[in-house]
C-alpha cells in the first residue's frame, strides 16, 4: 500500500467511520488525464538469460509480452528438488507490497520462514504501485497527479496469463487448485485476494497480510488518483471488478486466510512507538469489512484474526509463519472444484473453476454466471458469451446443449471439453453503473442445460 501523508490518512479515517461502500465519486475534472487501453493485452513469456542460483533461491530473467518489458522472478525451491524426478510440489505465489519489488520477501527471510517445507515459492515483481491489475488506462505524462507516467501496465495478465503457465511448464508443480496458493502483504494482500476472486480455481488458497482488500474505501477514490482503474465517476464498473470486497461471492470454494492489525502498538513494535499507525488503522477497517462481506456472500472457509499492531515487516513475517502452518493443514485435504458455483465478472475473458469465458459486447459490464455445473448454468448479461467447459465430458461424445429456445448438438473435444455460445441479445449501449441485488433487473437471462445425446 502506498505511504500516504498522515494528514490525508487522518481525513480518510474520519471518512471511514461511515459504512464502507463505493462513495460518491469525485468530479471527473479532479482526476488526472488518462489514455484508455484500446487493444487486448497480448501474451507471451520467454526466458532471456541464464538463471542465477544462490542455494535454493533461483532468479529468473523473463521477457513479458503483456508488460513489454523484462521481468525478474525469485523462485525458492524445496530441499532436494530434482527437475528430472517425478515428484511434484504445491506452489505458493508470494506477493510484495507497494514501493517494493520481487526481492522484498527474500530480503526479509522468506527462505528461513519457509524452512524445509516441500513447497515451491514464487516471488514475482508487481510494480512499485502496480496494484496487481491490468491498468484501465495510461497516466498522461503531462499530468502532475500521474502515478506512473507513460504506461498502462498489465500486471494481472503477466501474472495469471503468462507467469503461472510458465512456472507450471518449467517446474515440478501440482498444477491444480489444490496445489496452488497465493498470499501477499499490503498491496500484495489485495493482489492475492483479487487474483483468487477474479480467476476462481486458479488458486485454491489465498492469504492477505494487512491487505488493501477494499479499494472502494474513500481513501482510494478521494486521495489516490491515478489511472489504475480510471475515474470512479465514469468507471465504477472497473473499480467494482477489481475490488474483492465488492465481488466477495466469487471466493466461495477458495480457502482464505486474513490477518491485519489496528494501528496501535502491538507485541512486535518497539517500546518507543506509542502513537498510531494510521495506514494499518485504515487497512484494518478494510479487512473487517472484507470479512463481513465474505460472510454475507456465504463464503465459509475463512480464517481471520485481528489485533494490535502496525503496518510493518515483523507482523508480515509473523503472518507468513502462521499462514504456512495453516497452509500445511489445508494441503492435507486439497481444494477441488465445487460441483456448482456462481461468479460475476466484467472482464472480456475470464476463467472460473476450469470454465473459460469470452464476452462480446460494446460496453463494460458484469456477466453473471449462476449455478454452473456439468449439467449447465444460468447466464445474465448482454451480447454474446462464448463458453468452453472444463474437461468433464466423454471424449468425442455428443451432447445436447439447450440455451434458452436454442438447441444444438455439440461434440466434446479430445480433452473432454464442450464449446458453445450463449446469445444474450443486443449489447447494452450504456456502461454499468449500479451493482446491487437489482443491478441486472431487466437484463436478459438464459438458462443452459447440458445432457448426453440419445
Amino acid at each position: 500500500m502506498r505511504r500516504i501523508p498522515v494528514p490525508v490518512l487522518v481525513a480518510a479515517v474520519l471518512a471511514a467511520a461511515a459504512p464502507f461502500v463505493l462513495p460518491a465519486a469525485a468530479p471527473a475534472a479532479d482526476w488526472p488525464a488518462c489514455t484508455p487501453r484500446t487493444a487486448p493485452v497480448a501474451l507471451g513469456l520467454r526466458e532471456t538469460a541464464a538463471r542465477h542460483t544462490e542455494g535454493r533461491l533461483v532468479t529468473l530473467t523473463l521477457r513479458s509480452t503483456a508488460l513489454g518489458a523484462q521481468q525478474r522472478v525469485n523462485v525458492l525451491l524445496p530441499p532436494g528438488y530434482d527437475p528430472a524426478a517425478s515428484t511434484r510440489y504445491p506452489v505458493l505465489y508470494l506477493l510484495h507490497g507497494a514501493q517494493d519489488d520481487y526481492t522484498a520477501w527474500a530480503a526479509h527471510d522468506a527462505a528461513g520462514i519457509v524452512g524445509d517445507r516441500r513447497l515451491i515459492v514464487v516471488m514475482p515483481d508487481g510494480g512499485h504501485d502496480g496494484s496487481y491489475s491490468d491498468w484501465f488506462a495510461a497516466d498522461d505524462p503531462a499530468s502532475a497527479a500521474s502515478g506512473q507516467p507513460g504506461g498502462a501496465p498489465a500486471w494481472e495478465s503477466y501474472h495469471l496469463g503468462e507467469l503461472v503457465p510458465f512456472v507450471d511448464a518449467h517446474f515440478r508443480t501440482k498444477a491444480t487448485p489444490g496445489g496452488r496458493a497465493v498470499a501477499g502483504l499490503s498491496m500484495g494482500g489485495h493482489g492475492a485476494m483479487k487474483y483468487a476472486d477474479e480467476a476462481p480455481g486458479t488458486f485454491g488458497y489465498a492469504g492477505s497480510f494487512s491487505g488493501a482488500v477494499h479499494p472502494g474505501l474513500p481513501l482510494y477514490t478521494q486521495f489516490v488518483k491515478q489511472c489504475t482503474w480510471g475515474d470512479p465517476a465514469t468507471q465504477g464498473v472497473v473499480w467494482h471488478d477489481n475490488d474483492p470486497t465488492e465481488t466477495a461471492g466469487n471466493l466461495r470454494g477458495t480457502r482464505l486466510f486474513v490477518r491485519s492489525g489496528d494501528g496501535t502498538p502491538g507485541p512486535l513494535d518497539p517500546p518507543s512507538f506509542t502513537g498510531t499507525d494510521i495506514v494499518e488503522t485504515v487497512v484494518g477497517q478494510m479487512n473487517q469489512v472484507f470479512v463481513a462481506a465474505l460472510k454475507t456472500a456465504g463464503v465459509t472457509s475463512v480464517d481471520a484474526a485481528f489485533g494490535q499492531g502496525t503496518h510493518t515487516w515483523p507482523y508480515w513475517q509473523q503472518d507468513l509463519r502462521t499462514y504456512l502452518t495453516w497452509l500445511d493443514a489445508q494441503l492435507k485435504r486439497p481444494v477441488t472444484a465445487p460441483a456448482t458455483f456462481s461468479v460475476e465478472s466484467a472482464h472480456t475473458t475470464f476463467t472460473a473453476w476450469g470454465w473459460r469465458l469470452r464476452t462480446h459486447r460494446s460496453v463494460r459490464e458484469l456477466t453473471y454466471l449462476r449455478k454452473a455445473s456439468a449439467k449447465g448454468l444460468t447466464v445474465t448479461g448482454s451480447g454474446r458469451l462464448d463458453v468452453v467447459t472444463p474437461p468433464r465430458y466423454r471424449t468425442t461424445g455428443r451432447y445436447v446443449v439447450q440455451a434458452g429456445a436454442t438447441t444444438r448438438t455439440v461434440r466434446a473435444n479430445r480433452a473432454g471439453r464442450l464449446s458453445f455460445t450463449v446469445a444474450l441479445g443486443p449489447s447494452h449501449t450504456v456502461q454499468q453503473t449500479a451493482f446491487g441485488a437489482a443491478a441486472a433487473r431487466g437484463w436478459k437471462t438464459v438458462t443452459v442445460r447440458i445432457a448426453r445425446a440419445g
